[in-house]
């Protein structure tokens, strides 16, 4: 649920620039509002039928009564794939899943909306969206970090493609979460191996963690484990065969002759 909150400011502006379209303008207003779409007053929206169809839609996900809009969505961009609100349609139908909690769904519809219109001015949002769909799929550092990894690769997709999108902050932030979590991830395989006293595989993880996630909030205990593992060699309780690679970090702990060894947590 955290992860899911975290998007909500963006379904925000959504609902509450919608609030508005029954007052001061039409359905295109909106969408020109919101993804910086230029109006034209002669612009064929498709009728009708399928704005009208749009706006129970979203008065339905402002109702967050979301199960029923993806239904009205997904009519609306069957029945009139020729209409502009086709694209729109199929846009918030990702949303409409999303907010069920379906992000494998909500995922291949922002998927399906990027393929099918390359050059929308929504397509960062659709793709801020996918990476969001991995991010809210994310497990514990003791599980399986796939869409981690994933949400990674789809977050810097978007900050390499649209650099000045109004996402890519937020897909930085996004991405510095998940970099955190696959450090925690390497911490506790470390701590997995360590307990085992299989000091190389743990010396692996702790110093892969400090080489690529250097600023995560397991840098410092892993410079401790190690540390500690010397001390430990120093005292002549375990044998110093393990190679520490000392030339890929600098760290003052590793050179402390007074350290005394244990835990930092």
């Amino acid at each position: 649920m955290t992860r899911r909150l975290a998007v909500l400011p963006v379904f925000i502006l959504a609902l509450t620039l919608m609030a508005g379209c029954g007052k001061s303008g039409s359905m295109g207003d909106y969408f020109s509002r919101l993804f910086g779409i230029q109006p034209s007053g002669d612009r064929d929206l498709g009728g009708d039928e399928p704005q009208a169809l749009a706006r129970e839609a979203q008065e339905l996900m402002a109702a967050d009564n979301y199960k029923d809009a993806a239904v009205l969505w997904q009519q609306l961009k069957d029945q009139y794939p020729y209409s502009e609100y086709a694209a729109i349609g199929e846009l918030k139908l990702g949303d409409a899943l999303f907010l069920q909690d379906k992000f494998i769904e909500a995922q291949a519809a922002y998927e399906d909306f990027e393929r099918l219109h390359p050059e929308h001015e929504a397509v960062p949002y659709a793709v801020y969206q996918q990476g969001m769909c991995y991010y809210s799929r994310m497990k514990g550092i003791d599980r399986d970090q796939t869409p981690t990894i994933q949400t990674i690769q789809t977050m810097a997709r978007l900050l390499e493609t649209y650099p000045y999108s109004r996402y890519a902050v937020m897909a930085q932030s996004r991405i510095a979460e998940a970099q955190n979590n696959l450090a925690g991830h390497e911490f506790y395989v470390g701590e997995f191996y360590f307990r085992r006293k299989d000091y190389q595989a743990a010396m692996n993880r702790y110093l892969g963690l400090i080489q690529y996630y250097p600023d995560s909030g397991y840098h410092q205990r892993a410079l401790n484990r190690i540390a500690e593992y010397r001390q430990m060699v120093r005292d002549g309780t375990v044998p110093g065969d393990v190679n520490l690679r000392e030339g890929i970090y600098d760290s003052p702990f590793l050179a402390a002759p007074e350290f005394t060894g244990g835990s930092v947590f």
